[in-house]
This record gives C-alpha cells, sequence and structure tokens, in this order.
C-alpha cells in the first residue's frame, strides 16, 4: 500500500507600490523562471528561523564560503586586550634598543600540520614479578538470601 502525500500550499501578497516589495516581486519572477522559486522558499525559511534560534548550521550548509570567511576572521581577528599587549611590548622593545640593548631575533615557528610526537624517553613498564611471594585472596560469592546477615557479616569481616 503507497503512502498518501500531503501538500499544501501557502499565498502571499505583496505590495508593487512599495520599491522593496517590487523588487522581490521581479526576484521571483526570475526564480520562476529558472525553476527554483520553491527551493529558494524553503531554504530562505530555513535559514531564517536558523539564525533567529542564533544558530549557523543552514547557513554553512547553503553557503560554504561564508563558513570559510567565518573561520578565517577568527583566526586573524585579535581581542581588544591581545592588542593593547602587543603595543605594550612593541613600547618595551623601543625604549630597550633607545636604551641601547640589541633586539633579540623572533623566532620564526614552522606551519603546524597537526599533532606531533613528543621527544620523551622510551621507558620499560614495570614487570611485577613478586606476585608470587603474595598470599592469595580467595573470593567466593555468597549465596544466601539473607542481605541483612549477608551485609553484617561482611562488616565484621573487615574488622579482621
Amino acid at each position: 500500500m503507497s503512502e498518501k502525500r500531503y501538500r499544501e500550499k501557502f499565498t502571499f501578497w505583496l505590495n508593487l507600490v512599495k520599491d522593496d516589495e517590487f523588487e522581490v516581486a521581479e526576484q521571483i519572477s526570475e526564480l520562476k523562471r529558472n525553476r527554483s522559486f520553491t527551493k529558494t522558499i524553503r531554504d530562505g525559511i530555513r535559514l531564517i528561523c536558523d539564525l533567529r534560534k542564533g544558530r549557523v548550521g543552514v547557513l554553512f550548509e547553503l553557503f560554504p564560503w561564508v563558513k570559510a570567511e567565518f573561520l578565517a576572521g577568527i583566526q586573524t581577528q585579535e581581542t581588544a586586550g591581545e592588542k593593547a599587549l602587543r603595543q605594550q611590548l612593541e613600547r618595551l622593545e623601543k625604549l630597550l634598543i633607545e636604551q641601547g640593548n640589541t633586539p633579540i631575533p623572533m623566532p620564526q615557528l614552522p606551519a603546524s600540520t597537526g599533532p606531533k610526537a613528543l621527544d620523551a624517553p622510551r621507558f620499560d613498564l614495570p614487570a611485577f614479578d613478586d606476585e608470587d611471594d603474595l598470599e592469595t585472596i580467595l573470593l567466593q560469592p555468597d549465596t544466601r538470601t539473607d542481605s541483612a546477615a549477608n551485609f553484617l557479616n561482611s562488616v565484621l569481616n573487615l574488622q579482621k
């Protein structure tokens, strides 16, 4: 038995006297000519609802280049505190140079290509050869059904 498909139609009005709504009507006509009006409406509603909830998942899904720009902006963005600290370090360096000190060249850090192994010495894990010298403790489950007596016996055995 096939599933019944339900479709619903939504209608809205545009006031063509208003310039911005007239431009929307022209864009709708172009989208209909390209047979992309319905998909654009669906994507637009998904995008607006997602953004109103404070999420950007649909934005990044529909426009991957925005995600790339966003991430690049975060990496190059400098906070106010970082900027003030950098400026203060530059002033200190300038004062030290004026006093006759020679500047220390900044080391060039290699571009990170991912996690790298640490240079740590290798060592063997400890071997426990003296296990045979210890007393073997055998644990046997108590199969009695009296839990209160079992508990009290366990507590009394701890004192021994």
